[in-house]
């Protein structure tokens, strides 16, 4: 549905004014092999200072391309001595609802664990001749679509340690989405950036992303199939921020076992792949998703035994907590499944809790894990009585 937002972003993590990637950004950028495409920019705002000022902007290569436009790395310079960079530079046709949406939600957001914008431009194409705004993003080695196809393809295992501390960070970036009522509407692995040598992640892609507001309507058509809640496939148009937690349901259970959970091959048929693990969905949950709903039921049982049978047969690695977690997120009723903060404060990531290491890939030494409980007042705030039960106890 939107752009993937950095498909195998190279380079560290983008340097913001004068930071201290800046050196060896400027080393990168005036040493490179590739043809650089070079513009001047008359308004390249800082998003953390504001500042509007000219600049030169180097693009190096396509990394990503989607519905809302392209991405490619770049670096920025105010008098080609200075180079800020690498970056993702989003590129998406101005004076559209996605782009404003996407730049205001942004601009807003703050936290370690969505993707931070850097600058904001707009720029005229000498191709077509039509104004684009772009918006300088920080860069990240890879998607997390990218690191579970690794994996898969040489037939073997995310550790189990990996997907807690992915689903963990997923999870808190949700909180804080979710506490100002942003719906991020596409939440799959391409649109997950990873470092998996330091194991931190960001949520990338706002493209689809809305603050949903109360008895407003908002499109069903949304999020890629694979991920898509099945009050979205129905046709629900009042649903809430609860289609990004069904979203991190199946993004967990591709990272046990390899791949995509439910592959419809079109719409309708994604509804009878979740059916044929959580069993047939109950006809008041139809009803209330769209009265008009007039598609395939699925109401007799598409396999023998129970659910709880099926998710330890496709999910059994994750082990009994790891299944639990899954059954408490990929629930037919929206309003059932855990919100951010009952899935940080679950057993499964005790083990983040305890244990302060992991073991990147390749690596024979252990590595600290990234900050997971640096919580900000506004996190405690929403957190409540489960700051106590996410963060580590005190020994």
């Amino acid at each position: 549905m939107s752009d993937n937002h950095a498909n195998a972003v190279g380079g560290n993590g983008g340097a913001g004014d004068n930071g201290p990637g800046a050196a060896a950004s400027g080393a990168s950028a005036s040493g490179s092999s590739e043809k650089a495409y070079e513009f001047v920019a008359d308004d390249v705002t800082s998003n953390k200072s504001g500042t509007v000022r000219r600049m030169l902007i180097k693009e190096y290569r396509k990394i990503g391309r989607g519905a809302f436009g392209t991405v490619v790395q770049a670096y920025i310079t105010p008098n080609k001595e200075d180079w800020y960079g690498p970056f993702a530079i989003k590129k998406v046709p101005a004076q559209t609802e996605y782009k404003s949406r996407e730049l205001e939600i942004l601009r807003a957001t703050n936290h370690p664990n969505i993707v931070r914008l850097e600058y904001f431009f707009t720029h005229l194409s000498p191709t077509d001749r039509k104004v684009y705004q772009h918006l300088a993003m920080e860069c990240l080695p890879e998607t997390l679509q990218i690191e579970i196809n690794r994996y898969a393809h040489n037939k073997l295992e995310l550790a189990l340690k990996h997907v807690k501390l992915y689903t963990y960070q997923i999870a808190r970036g949700m909180l804080y989405l979710h506490a100002f009522g942003i719906c991020h509407r596409d939440i799959k692995p391409s649109n997950i950036l990873v470092d998996p040598a330091t194991g931190v992640l960001k949520i990338c892609d706002f493209g689809s992303a809305k603050k949903l507001e109360h008895n407003e309507p908002s499109i069903s058509y949304i999020c890629s199939r694979f991920y898509r809640a099945p009050e979205l496939i129905l046709g629900c148009t009042q649903y809430t921020t609860q289609v990004d937690i069904w979203g991190l349901g199946c993004v967990i259970g591709e990272m046990l076992i390899g791949k995509a959970v439910f592959q419809g091959q079109e719409p309708l048929l994604q509804l009878r792949e979740i059916a044929k693990i959580l069993g047939p969905p109950d006809k008041k949950f139809i009803f209330f998703s769209n009265a008009s709903y007039d598609g395939p039921l699925y109401s007799k049982p598409l396999f023998s035994g129970t659910p709880q049978a099926r998710f330890e047969k496709y999910f059994g690695r994750a082990g009994p907590d790891g299944i639990d977690l899954l059954m408490k997120v990929l629930v037919y009723e929206p309003q059932q499944r855990l919100s951010p903060r009952k899935i940080m404060a679950h057993p499964f990531f005790d083990d983040l809790r305890n244990e302060q290491y992991f073991f990147p890939r390749e690596h024979t030494q252990p590595v600290h894990l990234p900050d997971l409980f640096d919580f900000s007042d506004f996190e405690l705030r929403i957190l409540g009585d489960y700051a106590a039960k996410v963060s580590p106890q005190a020994d």
